[in-house]
């Protein structure tokens, strides 16, 4: 039954969601056997998150495994949330961790267009490189090495304007397989004189990762389903003002040493992933299945990208179940997180559908049978946007 409208005035309390609670059975998500790929153990992600706490910064364990396992699944990964919650730091201490190179680039109000970021001729007939190009220039001369570009709140400027050729190489990258090149990112840039690269023939390689940080708020841009059918979603919206940490800022005596293999999806598309035909495999996309029938009424259902990416990751996510835990380590499912992140940000609108939509979704993420919830992060979020939906009148995903 749908939740009915009323006039009363929001309370703002109420729009922030509570952190992710344990889940009593890991789900659909949990129970498939070990894969034969390449993995980051549970050691690597504890390495991590100490190397992490060693530099004074405090993250759920479940938010590093996301982020890393995400990285590992796609080539652009969003960070999303409240001012100040280490978006942008979290990437930069996983770089500095794992010896990854890592370019930050904050973006500004006035990018229309993808000049600053693929580069431009100017009046003299030069051509001038832009942030990204020159970092997959970097990139590609140095294969064995992952890298990064972190955009730095990447939604002050619309990014379907400036990233619209970009959406298009990720698009394509991500169904590379390590060491295969995709198409120019500027085939008509002119070369380098004094440096002699060949910017026409730069593209974004397999060991560079696109990664956004995001403030959603009145000052800032929507995304449409452009730019996050492409990219995985995660949310940083847990405060806990009680965490002060205990590292000195002196870096880590221990660190990890991940070349570009270590960052290697293990397939580029589901059909070419040798589990394919795994338990786990079934299970998520009969999941998938009862999610995608729902989402249908709306016209929001999601396509054979958005399965294979839920997959990909749940597959990747196995090889290390315990570094997907709450810090009072609480199991967190690796499918509730995906479904968190690529399927509930296509939900937004008003009126009775949407309603209808999210009383349908909450009942299904937790089933109100007296048995514990099987999808308790993703019903957190629905819960959330229902009541959005009763108090203003239009919900999204965002907060």
């Amino acid at each position: 039954m749908a939740l009915p409208l009323t006039a009363n005035k929001p309370d703002p309390h109420d729009y922030l969601p509570a952190p992710p609670r344990a889940a009593a059975s890991v789900g659909a998500a949990g129970t498939a056997a070990a894969s034969s790929t390449t993995a980051v153990s549970d050691d690597e992600f504890t390495a991590i998150i100490d190397y992490i706490t060693a530099r004074g910064f405090s993250f759920e364990p479940w938010q590093v495994a996301a982020y890393i396992t995400a990285a590992r699944t796609k080539p652009f990964v969003i960070l999303a949330g409240v001012s100040g919650t280490g978006k942008s730091a979290l990437p930069k201490l996983i770089a500095d961790a794992t010896g990854a190179s890592i370019r930050i680039v904050p973006v500004r109000p006035d990018w229309h267009d993808s000049s600053e970021l693929l580069g431009y001729e100017g009046l003299d007939g030069k051509f001038r490189p832009g942030h990204l190009l020159r970092a997959a220039a970097a990139a590609q001369a140095e294969p064995d090495k992952q890298f990064f570009f972190l955009l730095d709140e990447m939604n002050i400027a619309r990014p379907e304007y400036y990233l619209a050729e970009v959406l298009s190489r990720i698009e394509e990258t991500g169904a590379l397989a390590a060491g295969e090149t995709g198409q120019p990112l500027r085939p008509d840039a002119s070369g380098d004189a004094p440096t002699g690269v060949p910017w026409a023939d730069i593209s974004l390689s397999t060991n560079l990762t696109l990664i956004g940080s995001v403030n959603m708020d009145e000052t800032t841009f929507g995304f449409s389903r452009k730019v996050l059918d492409r990219a995985f979603v995660i949310e940083f919206s847990d405060v806990d003002l009680s965490q002060i940490g205990d590292g000195d800022g002196a870096v880590a005596a221990t660190s990890l040493a991940w070349g570009a293999d270590h960052w290697e999806r293990a397939a580029a598309t589901l059909a070419r992933h040798p589990d394919r035909h795994s338990p786990l495999v079934a299970q998520v996309i009969s999941t998938l299945d009862e999610v995608n029938q729902l989402l249908t009424e709306c016209q929001l259902q999601f396509g054979y990208r958005v399965r294979d990416e839920i997959a990909l990751f749940c597959l990747a996510a196995q090889s290390a179940p315990d570094a997907f835990q709450t810090a009072d380590g609480g199991q967190i499912g690796a499918l509730d997180l995906a479904i968190s992140m690529k399927v509930l940000p296509r939900i937004q609108g008003s009126g009775v559908a949407i309603g209808k939509l999210l009383d349908q979704l909450a009942n299904w993420a937790q089933p109100a049978t007296g048995v514990a919830p099987s999808f308790p992060v993703s019903g957190q979020r629905l819960d959330m946007m229902r009541r959005r939906l009763v108090e203003t009148g239009f919900t999204n995903y965002w907060l």
